[in-house]
């Protein structure tokens, strides 16, 4: 089983050394592939879900409009699907840099809890 690389935030003015620290896995995220806002609004993003929203209902009235055929639209709603789930982390990312977080460490494990227990053990 291949090791996942995470990123750690956590709040720059946070009393609880840290203990708020929030873990980001590095590269595609099937979630954000599959529910796209929905995906952002469990992570609080409101903005990106409003935006992620708004885009496949613009893009979706667009294709209406020009008469794009069933594959047509299949093929451009994937490559949107697709673009969410390259870039979801990333967004997650910049959301928490805009919450004030900042990046502590980068560490990687087989699954979430071996990423954890390295940087909590301080063996990044």
């Amino acid at each position: 089983m291949a090791r996942s690389i995470f990123t750690v935030h956590a709040r720059s003015w946070s009393p609880a050394g840290d203990g708020d620290a929030v873990f980001v896995r590095e590269g595609f995220s099937w979630p954000a592939f599959i529910f796209g806002p929905i995906w952002a609004l469990w992570f609080g993003m409101w903005k990106t879900a409003i935006l992620l929203l708004v885009l496949s209902i613009v893009v979706s009235g667009i294709l209406v409009v020009v008469g794009i055929t069933e594959a047509g639209e299949l093929a451009v709603t994937l490559a949107l699907q697709t673009l969410m789930g390259l870039w979801g982390n990333d967004w997650r990312r910049h959301v928490l840099v805009r919450s004030d977080y900042l990046e502590r460490a980068v560490v990687s494990g087989r699954k979430l809890a071996d990423a954890e227990h390295h940087y909590f053990a301080g063996t990044r």
